[in-house]
């Protein structure tokens, strides 16, 4: 890539950055954001109906089945006239029958409507779960971003003055020509990179306007200045004491364990499917009967000859089995999740603790200190551009060593399922 088209795709994010917040700027800490977006999100709005739909769906399983009603009318009467009289010489015939249900079917199906209604609450708590991880790496990149897009711009205001002061010096033969190209190659990769992080900034502050369904304003991660107070910290970290706080908070395995039961009640209904329901009736017959007005009462019933529901119940023990080897595989890969979220999280704490982050306020004062030298003739200018990126680059890595470490306490959180790393901003 040409320096002309560094320079050009520089300006072009930077006019698109500066659109965005000429926009209303909208500052908001994390817990206001998970707020905004539990509150105003559409899909969680949509996945709330499923609760209500299902609410429905246990109040009709607690229904009685409507009456069948049937009534028959004689067209020709006995005295061959017709088609249709209501003589006393005409014939009607109704019936009415109930259907029961019987062995406990109809107290099954409330529970096994009840069940999947609290898979749904599940499912819906473990899309929280998983939106509010994505809102809250965003947040933490988004204003690690902020930060590096100010220290770039420092460094491009500096790159720029002593840009000209060298173009200056060479104009009036004091240094080679070849100096001024080395500094301008310098701002023009330092443009490039900041080029690169407006573009992060603006996938980023993306991301975080459809999650929080915002219009015109442009999200505004705020985190403290002092880093070091934005993550609270429990007494001890153990994997065991993490995993069985797992088993009773993560959602997804909640979710699976009532898959379990569900099942079983499964085979608890089909068991009792194994009876026949039974219908109650009445009918009467005016003419047609042993005597006339003839009233009487039925029962009905299916006879289990042939199929007496034993491949059904053994679908079901089937799926019994089936659900309990998910729950062990899904316990099995929780301890492994949070092994290796605990891992992550002591390697980012053991890089933290070698980041000094008190040289970055001392930028400016450096470089300054490091021109005298190089116009001094102490150092020489490919040494002077040496320390300039390795300083620069010291400070970005501190930036990205910090941002790890923030996602990994979140990555070790969504794999407990409970904040026990506490954020504070």
């Amino acid at each position: 890539m040409n320096n002309a088209l560094c320079g050009l795709l520089t300006i072009l994010f930077a006019l698109i950055s500066l659109q965005l917040m000429a926009s209303d700027t909208l500052r908001m800490s994390l817990q206001e954001m998970e707020t905004r977006f539990v509150e105003e999100n559409l899909l969680l709005m949509a996945e709330r109906l499923d609760l209500d739909i299902l609410g429905q769906e246990i109040r009709k399983a607690g229904l009685w089945e409507n009456p069948d009603f049937e009534i028959e009318h004689q067209i020709i009467n006995r005295d061959g006239k017709g088609p249709i009289g209501f003589t006393g010489r005409d014939n009607t015939a109704f019936e009415i029958e109930q259907l029961i249900y019987t062995a406990g079917k109809r107290g099954h199906r409330i529970q096994i409507r009840e069940l999947e209604k609290l898979q749904a609450e599940q499912r819906l708590d473990m899309l929280i779960r998983q939106f509010k991880r994505t809102i809250r790496e965003e947040f933490i990149t988004l204003a690690f971003l902020n930060r590096i897009e100010g220290l770039y711009q420092e460094q491009i205001e500096a790159l720029e003055q002593i840009l000209a002061a060298f173009e200056d010096q060479a104009e009036q033969g004091n240094i080679p020509r070849l100096e001024v190209i080395r500094i301008r190659s310098l701002l023009l990769e330092v443009e490039q990179e900041y080029g690169d992080v407006l573009k992060d900034q603006i996938d980023s502050r993306q991301t975080l306007r459809v999650l929080l369904q915002l219009e015109d304003e442009v999200p505004h991660p705020e985190m403290p200045d002092e880093l070091g107070d934005a993550l609270e910290l429990p007494e001890e970290l153990a994997v065991g004491e993490l995993y069985e706080t797992a088993l009773n908070r993560r959602s997804d395995l909640q979710s699976a364990r009532t898959a379990t039961v569900a099942a079983e009640r499964s085979l608890m209904l089909e068991k009792a499917n194994q009876w026949p329901d039974v219908g109650v009736g009445l009918v009467y017959d005016r003419l047609d009967g042993l005597v006339n007005n003839y009233f009487g009462i039925t029962f009905s019933m299916e006879l289990p000859v042939w199929n007496r529901n034993r491949e059904n119940m053994q679908i079901a023990q089937y799926q019994i089995t089936q659900r309990e080897l998910l729950v062990n595989q899904k316990q099995q890969e929780l301890l492994h999740e949070i092994q290796a979220s605990l891992e992550r999280f002591d390697r980012a704490t053991r890089l933290l603790e070698r980041v000094d982050m008190t040289f970055e306020e001392e930028f400016g004062t450096i470089i300054d200190a490091l021109m005298v030298q190089y116009q001094q003739g102490d150092i020489r200018l490919i040494e002077f551009i040496d320390f300039y990126e390795s300083f620069r680059g010291g400070i970005v890595r501190n930036y990205g060593i910090w941002e790890d470490y923030f996602k990994a306490a979140e990555e070790l959180n969504f794999a407990v399922g409970e904040d026990i790393l506490q954020f504070n901003f």
